[in-house]
């Protein structure tokens, strides 16, 4: 019989709801005894086990063959996430029918471990997190697995930008983990986490050592989502020329695999950014153009058109994205940024109004809260030019200190 008898045995009693007082009344095996074949002290006898086996529904040796099995599924699984083929919705279903025909099997352990990190990746925190702590008991031993189950709380904090939490979690996971495929994710993961919050050389050592990883193993997707990510670091570290080069690579890498041309359109609205922060402004629409091809009506490519088109004093190309996109006036995402550049077209170079000053102001604090710092700096430009054509001398002081600040902590 397998060692981890005892570990299977806790669980599935815990799961069927008994103590162990109330298993050892239904079994007629002393509860002290049972306390010692669930820690491992002692290992149950074939009659011990025939008593348990019928009390709880169940059967130990058919529950370690599917043990086996689950193994592999596991490893499937992770090599999926590994080598990005978006299997998830497959791992999904043999999840679903394994809980089905071995509800037992399919509620515990590396399937259990499974449905969490998917449960992650749909975002649906909620229901993730009453899963947290019966797979740390259950992987207690296991540092591997509870590297795992770090990286994917970390991710969870992550995505809510709970930053601090996030890297608590990373790090930690990063302490256990010694598999190469595992710590690439990790690596991949923890950039992100660093970017987002300003620490950009420790993001970009992150990502190095994540590309290297998947390079050694031949997982092109990660890859190609590598060089995107350094090129967003670089951009953030204001090296735009370098930051345009990887994009570049990043495009001939995402034409040798098989991609959504959304992705494509998302990396030249990345690279229109990038010109926009450089304040290349032509580039910018040349790069644009091709998202333009793939999402005309994305909110993202529409903004960067007006505002491309408002710097080179395209006027009447702007007014016609502004009247072409009137519906997104009204979106949730995207209708301030609409608004306040709808506003600096149709005042041009002259005096602007306060709504507008207003407008860029509440959009600053928003992005403040998120601690997006790049947004927050492209905005405060845009206020002090408002500010400094309006000859409000006061506020204009308040934001150069504010872009001071955010200098010094980005």
């Amino acid at each position: 019989m397998d060692q981890n008898i005892g570990k299977v045995l806790r669980l599935i009693r815990k799961y069927r709801g008994f103590t162990l007082r109330e298993l050892g009344q239904k079994t007629g095996i002393p509860y002290s005894r049972l306390g010692k074949f669930e820690g491992g002290k002692e290992m149950p006898t074939d009659e011990a086990i025939s008593k348990i086996e019928k009390v709880l529904n169940m059967n130990f040796h058919e529950y370690f063959e599917m043990a086996k099995k689950i193994d592999i599924m596991f490893n499937e699984f992770l090599d999926s996430l590994f080598y990005h083929d978006d299997s998830n919705d497959l791992f999904k279903t043999r999840i679903t029918n394994g809980k089905i025909n071995s509800i037992i099997n399919f509620s515990f352990g590396k399937a259990q471990l499974i449905e969490y990190i998917i449960l992650v990746l749909d975002e649906n925190f909620e229901k993730a997190r009453l899963m947290e702590s019966s797979l740390l008991e259950y992987f207690n031993s296991d540092f591997e697995c509870k590297a795992i189950i770090y990286q994917y709380i970390g991710l969870s904090h992550r995505i809510e930008k709970h930053y601090d939490k996030a890297i608590y979690y990373f790090e930690k996971a990063m302490s256990m983990t010694i598999n190469r495929k595992n710590k690439a994710m990790l690596c991949l993961h923890s950039s992100i986490a660093y970017k987002d919050i300003g620490n950009i050389a420790k993001a970009m050592f992150c990502i190095e050592e994540a590309h290297r990883i998947f390079s050694e193993y031949g997982s092109l997707k990660r890859v190609a989502y590598c060089f995107i990510e350094q090129a967003l670091l670089l951009k953030s570290n204001f090296q735009y020329k370098e930051s345009i080069s990887y994009f570049n690579i990043a495009i001939k890498a995402l034409e040798m695999i098989d991609c959504s041309e959304s992705l494509y359109a998302k990396v030249y609205r990345n690279m229109c950014w990038t010109m926009i922060l450089a304040g290349d402004y032509k580039r910018g629409l040349e790069y644009l153009e091709e998202a333009i091809e793939i999402e005309p009506k994305h909110g993202f490519t529409v903004l960067y058109a007006i505002w491309c088109n408002y710097k080179l004093q395209n006027y009447q190309e702007a007014e016609r994205w502004i009247e072409a996109n009137i519906d997104l006036h009204n979106n949730v995402e995207y209708g301030s940024f609409y608004e306040l550049f709808d506003l600096l077209v149709k005042c041009r170079e002259g005096v602007p109004s306060a709504k507008s000053v207003n407008l860029v102001t509440k959009i600053i604090e928003n992005f403040k809260q998120g601690e997006e710092y790049e947004r927050v700096n492209f905005y405060i430009d845009i206020a002090l030019d408002l500010l400094n054509r309006s000859g409000n001398e006061l506020e204009k002081i308040k934001y150069l200190e504010m872009k001071v600040n955010l200098t010094r902590n980005f």
